[in-house]
């Protein structure tokens, strides 16, 4: 999106949101204000921020250092033109590379979650710092996961599990993980919160 036509959706998302909000039309506010919200997001981390370069070094930081636990030597560089990162993980016969993206660094989906969690309406401002501190940890961590369980399978199954390591197992582990993640930060505290004679300050567990 162009910076002029930004500029101009912003102030009437911003008012929608002000609207919705104030005449409560809870299930079309949180919409609009989800996606709007997450899509600015991405917008300041990638553009501004940095966030996705620096995630990407953390992740591959991390998944060098743990893949050594399970006997898979592996090497990391950010020299390679057109990626963020790039893990080389060794194998019986020669090596493959994995580019560690924008895609592959939790950018997306930390944004998103934000967004779902910052404008969850009914929650005050602690219970939102203590589930936004929680989510963002618990899906950086399951990035972790995922690219760790593609470089293991890459060792010890070889190249030709590249698609079924990173397009079904390693997606798939991550999208249950994310969903697991916001149904523990929103879905189960809610349906507690909801239940008769609960809380509703009652805080995450």
């Amino acid at each position: 999106m162009s910076g002029w036509l930004l500029a101009l959706a912003a102030p009437l998302w911003l008012g929608a949101v002000i609207f919705l909000r104030a005449f409560r039309i809870w299930l079309l506010y949180y919409l609009v204000a989800v996606v709007g919200g997450a899509y600015t997001l991405v917008l300041l981390s990638h553009q501004l921020l940095g966030l996705d370069l620096l995630l990407s070094q953390a992740t591959v930081w991390w998944v060098d250092h743990i893949a050594v636990w399970f006997g898979v030597p592996t090497r990391t560089f950010d020299r390679a033109p057109g990626v963020l990162m790039v893990m080389i993980v060794a194998q019986d016969i020669g090596w493959t590379l994995l580019q560690v993206g924008v895609e592959s660094s939790g950018t997306l989906e930390i944004c998103v979650l934000t967004s779902l969690l910052l404008f969850y309406p009914g929650w005050s401002a602690p219970q939102r710092v203590r589930a936004l501190l929680l989510g963002l940890a618990a899906t950086w961590a399951a990035n972790v996961l995922r690219l760790l369980l593609i470089a293991l399978m890459l060792h010890y199954l070889g190249k030709g599990a590249l698609v079924l390591a990173h397009t079904f197992v390693g997606k798939a582990v991550f999208f249950l993980l994310t969903i697991a993640i916001y149904a523990w930060l929103v879905t189960f505290p809610t349906v507690r919160a909801l239940a008769p004679g609960a809380d509703s300050s009652a805080p995450i567990r």
